[in-house]
């Protein structure tokens, strides 16, 4: 097997560290959508067949994290510290999708590894704050229906 070099490695590891990122990104917005089912979707309908099911999360699971938000704020009040949690989520979403690996390859590649690292693991910390607080307030929102 061939030995990476200690750059190739590096990248692989901040590759590792964003996938975690991420992930916990989609964690988030797959709770906005669940929050959107239980607070909107099952009070309005009572009874629904299959294709209104699947139509709801096909419509939902297609809308950028921004237009969840707006979708929860017309259903619920969202707490001004928990909007705010989300706004910085989303800004910090769409830096790691949009902008991430074309701004800061020069940085690992100058020795700034740790640096990037580093903020992975704050988005990742982020992201499970802000769906913390958001399930939480969901939680306590689908107990006043």
């Amino acid at each position: 097997m061939e030995e990476l070099d200690p750059q190739a490695l590096q990248f692989k590891e901040m590759c590792a560290f964003y996938g975690a990122a991420m992930h916990m990104a989609q964690v988030l917005e797959h709770g906005i959508v669940n929050a959107l089912f239980y607070l909107d979707f099952l009070p309005r309908k009572g009874e629904w067949t299959d294709e209104e099911y699947e139509d709801f999360f096909e419509v939902n699971f297609s809308k950028t994290f921004g237009k969840l938000l707006h979708s929860l704020k017309k259903i619920t009040t969202v707490p001004a510290d928990l909007e705010s949690l989300i706004h910085r989520s989303n800004k910090r979403r769409n830096h790691l999708a949009h902008t991430l690996f074309r701004e800061s390859m020069d940085v690992l590649y100058a020795g700034g590894f740790d640096e990037i690292v580093s903020a992975l693991t704050e988005d990742n910390e982020l992201f499970s704050e802000t769906d913390i607080g958001h399930t939480s307030h969901t939680k306590h929102q689908a107990l006043l229906f």
